[in-house]
Order: structure tokens, then C-alpha cells, then sequence
């Protein structure tokens, strides 16, 4: 009898530890959601875009000084770049929510520090884009509008193949004039990805870096087909081909066909990257003769 009893303490003890890590459990997953937030600030032109694509545009407060789509960032507050965050700026304006870059750790320890909330999210490979856009609607109360935004992403970025399997030199940043110290896209990235995506070849796809920066002889010895420019800012246009025509002149290994694919939008990780899609695959194909 005294095991039974014993045995049934025991038995009365472990229900009451249960009981009380369901009440636990259950507390958890009813405690409330936050407010959406009301007063936003982001300095990523990727991050500020997808806010404005949200419909969220009205609760941004403060952008970055390199965001300028919409156009109706240019009436917002501009509160610095990277490495040059204004945080008074930033402080007069209260914000209730950041929404920052990994890459904007030293400004997220500064806005914890003052109470203000802090939102990571993560914009270089394509899922990331697209995780980005969910995250942000749902912490912001527009759920339904973040995944119509993830469904017309997905759609336009099916693949969509060029023929050939040309090799892709993408060039993302040099001086008109030179083809040296060229900043190109490597693996993982989603430029990378797009390239993919249209059947092509990244011919800095076994590069050690994401965006490794190279030099004319390891350009030539990449024997890419087709070289792309990407060009955010206007007026050079014209000499950054020329550079490359000129090259062909010198050398059977330079790639064949060059093109500039220009706008504010080419170096932007956010919801105009399907524009950017577009404009790579028509430039490819315009090159089909030159090749």
C-alpha cells in the first residue's frame, strides 16, 4: 500500500509540472502581437522600397541618402548612409521601429541604446529578398499585402532561359576610362542567381568572393561571351561600352558583345530586381548575333 500511495504522489506531482508547462506553453503563444509600428525609419534603399511597395509609405519618417525610388522619398528626412548614420537626425524624428541591414550592426546597438526597436533583415541572395518582404509585412500589420508582393515576385522571376548558355561577365562598379580594379559579381549573390535564372553562365562563379574586384588579365582569362555593365548613374553610358569595343580591337580573348544596362534600380536588392531581370535577359539577347 505504501508503494501505491507513493506511486501516486509521484504520478499527482508529474500531472502538476505538466499542467503547469501547458499553462506556460499556452501563455507564450497568446501573448499579444506588437503594435504595428507607426514611425519607420530605414537607410537601405532596398529596405525603403519595399516599405513604399507595401503601401507603408505614409509610416516611413527617415530614408537613407541613397534611396530615391519612389519619388516620393525626396519629401522624406534623409538620415545618412552606412558609415555616416546622422543619429540626431534620426532621434528628433521618434521613431517607433528600424528596419536595418546586418551590415548596420554599429546604428542598431546606437537605436537599442535609446529604446528605439530594431528590425534585421537580410536582401543579398533572391529568397532573402523575398523573406524580407514577409517579414516586414507581418511586422507591420499588412500580411496579405506582404504575400501578394511574394506572389507577383515569384512570378516574375520564373526562369526564362536565353539560348546558348552564353557566359555572363557582370560588371557592378569601375571607372569609364578603365578596365582595371573592375568590381564584378561572384557566386552567391543574387545577380549570381539572376544570371542563372536565365540559363546563362556567371563566368566569376568560382570566385572566392561574392564581389571580388579584378583586374584585365583575369577578365580576359574568364573568356566570358558577353560582358553587362551595371550603371546606377546617368551620363557615362556611351563610354563604358566604348571601353570594352576598344578591347576588341586588341585582343581576340575580349568577350565579344558588351552592354550597359543603366537605372537606380541595377545595384538595388528589393522589389524592382524583377525590372532588372528583364532588362539582363533583353540585353543577352540583343548580343545573339555578336557572339
Amino acid at each position: 500500500m505504501s508503494r501505491l500511495r507513493l506511486g501516486g504522489a509521484r504520478l499527482m506531482a508529474v500531472s502538476s509540472v505538466l499542467v503547469l508547462l501547458g499553462l506556460a506553453c499556452g501563455s507564450e503563444e497568446s501573448a499579444p502581437e506588437p503594435s504595428p509600428a507607426e514611425r519607420i525609419i530605414a537607410l537601405a534603399p532596398g529596405i525603403t522600397e519595399t516599405l513604399f511597395e507595401l503601401g507603408l509609405g505614409n509610416r516611413v519618417v527617415g530614408v537613407g541618402d541613397y534611396s530615391s525610388w519612389p519619388p516620393e522619398v525626396e519629401q522624406k528626412p534623409k538620415l545618412g548612409g552606412l558609415f555616416d548614420a546622422r543619429l540626431e537626425v534620426i532621434t528628433s524624428l521618434q521613431p517607433d521601429l528600424a528596419i536595418l541591414l546586418p551590415s548596420e550592426e554599429k546604428l542598431r546597438v546606437q537605436l537599442e541604446r535609446l529604446g528605439v526597436e530594431v528590425l534585421t533583415v537580410r536582401s543579398e541572395t533572391l529568397d532573402e529578398v523575398e523573406t524580407m518582404m514577409g517579414t516586414i509585412a507581418q511586422r507591420c500589420g499588412v500580411v496579405e499585402r506582404g504575400e501578394a508582393l511574394q506572389e507577383r515576385w515569384r512570378q516574375d522571376l520564373e526562369p526564362n532561359p536565353v539560348p546558348g548558355y552564353p557566359r555572363i561577365l557582370l560588371s557592378v562598379g569601375r571607372e569609364s576610362g578603365r578596365l582595371a580594379d573592375v568590381l564584378v559579381s561572384g557566386p552567391g549573390t543574387h545577380l549570381d542567381e539572376l544570371i542563372g535564372l536565365l540559363g546563362a553562365v556567371n563566368a566569376f562563379a568560382d570566385a572566392p568572393l561574392e564581389y571580388p574586384q579584378v583586374g584585365l588579365e583575369e577578365i580576359l582569362q574568364r573568356r566570358a561571351d558577353i560582358v553587362i555593365d551595371l550603371q546606377p548613374s546617368p551620363g557615362i553610358y556611351d563610354e563604358l561600352a566604348l571601353d570594352w569595343q576598344e578591347l576588341q580591337t586588341q585582343t581576340d580573348m575580349a568577350p565579344a558583345c558588351a552592354r550597359v544596362v543603366a537605372g537606380d534600380y541595377v545595384l538595388v536588392p528589393g522589389p524592382r530586381l524583377p525590372w532588372l531581370y528583364r532588362e539582363l535577359r533583353e540585353a543577352i539577347l540583343s548580343c545573339g548575333g555578336e557572339t
